[in-house]
């Protein structure tokens, strides 16, 4: 039961955290659009900050998981008692979800937004549900191995 719990708290900071990085690049991405800086330089900028950030908010996550999997064998676990971190991570995803798509409709409601600055937006909110969903992701196939 422990690892199930190491993969849930693995899934709930970097989810949480990495989509506090998001918001914030997006948030960067609309104050340079309104003041019409949006060129290549500072785009470059904000995006290594969002993949620093992201790092730092992975690796307390990576940790985690590397001790659910060491701590996989101990443990004899039920549908049952594994349903509660299944919901709670399936929770997470929708949250972020739902949080990246609201935040990308946000952004792209912007009056003087063109097509390459669209474009840009598009592939950053790829990014970031790749990078945000990434963890949650693992943390359910090891709940999943943990299913006797």
């Amino acid at each position: 039961m422990t690892a199930a719990w190491l993969f849930t708290s693995a899934a709930i900071i970097a989810g949480l955290g990495i989509l506090f990085a998001f918001k914030q690049l997006l948030r960067g991405l609309s104050y340079r659009m309104e003041r019409k800086e949006f060129n290549q330089q500072g785009l470059q900028k904000d995006q290594t900050r969002y993949f620093i950030q992201v790092a730092l908010f992975e690796a307390i996550p990576i940790f985690l998981l590397v001790l659910g999997f060491m701590f996989m064998e101990d443990n004899e676990a039920s549908l049952v008692s594994l349903s509660i971190p299944l919901i709670v991570i399936l929770g997470i995803i929708l949250i972020c979800i739902s949080q990246i798509w609201s935040s990308k409709q946000e952004v792209l409601s912007h009056p003087d937004i063109g097509k390459s600055e669209k474009s840009y937006i598009n592939t950053i909110v790829l990014i970031g549900f790749s990078t945000i969903l990434c963890i949650p992701v693992i943390s359910i196939v090891g709940i999943i191995l943990l299913i006797n």
